[in-house]
């Protein structure tokens, strides 16, 4: 097989002045994930990296930069799923792990368990040496900056819940990745963390399986948008079931998409590859993605405005 790397950092609305940063996160994480597929390393391997970096880059919402519940607190969700195994690992509500796609692995590797929850994922971590950190270190003037201007606002989040935007004009972040690998197995994995102003304890899609990440002999799907529409369209089975209907991932992109909004409404993004290639969709303003193949250099999208 060919190889065939897809990353995403959140479909939204990207500000002007993030733009650039955005891009070039997202283009390094894609180059340094890419390495390992291309000198035929596995798809998650490739995965786990590329959602690691972008993790630690602050423009982002997951891991370090991950936007603030309405107590001021982070709440981080992950999730990893490796396609050849159907092996699956996540954690919910962290706010000590640097990289929770670090431990997602590691659960995934090492426990009996699938997903953990915030007291036993941290447990885990520490006895796995997964590196944890004050969650001080991972909350930047940015996120708090962005709490208190939403805070301010009339309502807060439970008034907006049903908007496309909730976050109003500034939604973006939540980072994911899909591969294939030579070998032609898939992986998919996705970090987050969460919805800005959320309740403490709120859980999103990403590390819901079939929801928000999924990878299996067939197919691997990372989604981002409002978490709680792409739950109830259980919006990574939609997907695979427009694929039995027509296996071209675009078009099973673009009609799931459409189910989901048509039925139950929100907002969202997605990036799938199969093995009759990739695709990138979205119902919002923006999607940033990047996507790699043998065929092509490093390409992105804000919206629709490719460059290559």
């Amino acid at each position: 097989m060919e190889p065939i790397i897809v990353l995403h950092a959140g479909a939204g609305t990207v500000p002007d002045n993030l733009r650039e940063s955005a891009r070039v996160g997202i283009l390094d994480a894609i180059k340094v994930a890419w390495e390992i597929l291309v000198n035929g390393g596995s798809a998650i391997d490739a995965v786990e990296r590329a959602v690691e970096e972008m993790e630690n880059y602050p423009q982002f919402n997951a891991g370090t930069g991950s936007v603030l519940t309405e107590k001021g607190t982070i709440e981080m969700d992950a999730l990893i799923m490796d396609g050849k195994t159907r092996g699956i690992g996540g954690v919910i509500g962290v706010s000590t792990v640097k990289n929770p796609v670090k431990l997602s692995r590691e659960i995934m590797d090492q426990s009996a368990h699938v997903i953990f929850t915030k007291e036993g994922a941290e447990q885990f971590a520490i006895e796995n040496n997964i590196e944890i950190i004050d969650e001080e270190l991972l909350i930047t003037e940015r996120s708090k900056n962005r709490l208190e201007k939403f805070l301010k606002q009339e309502g807060g989040y439970g008034s907006d819940i049903n908007s496309s935007d909730p976050e109003r004009r500034e939604k973006y972040g939540t980072v994911g990745a899909v591969a294939i690998d030579v070998n032609g197995n898939f992986a998919a994995a996705t970090s987050t963390g969460g919805v800005l102003g959320k309740k403490v304890g709120r859980v999103g899609d990403t590390p819901i399986p079939g929801s928000g990440n999924y990878a299996d002999d067939m197919m691997a799907f990372s989604a981002t948008g409002v978490g709680e529409y792409i739950i109830r369209a259980v919006l990574g089975m939609e997907v695979k079931s427009q694929l039995m209907i027509d296996n071209d991932p675009k078009t099973a992109s673009k009609r799931a998409l459409e189910v989901m909004m048509n039925n139950i409404g929100g907002a969202a993004g997605l990036i799938l590859v199969t093995r009759d290639g990739w695709a990138a969709e979205k119902t919002t303003r923006d999607l940033i993605y990047a996507a790699r193949t043998t065929e092509m250099t490093d390409f992105y999208d804000f919206s629709m405005d490719y460059s290559q």
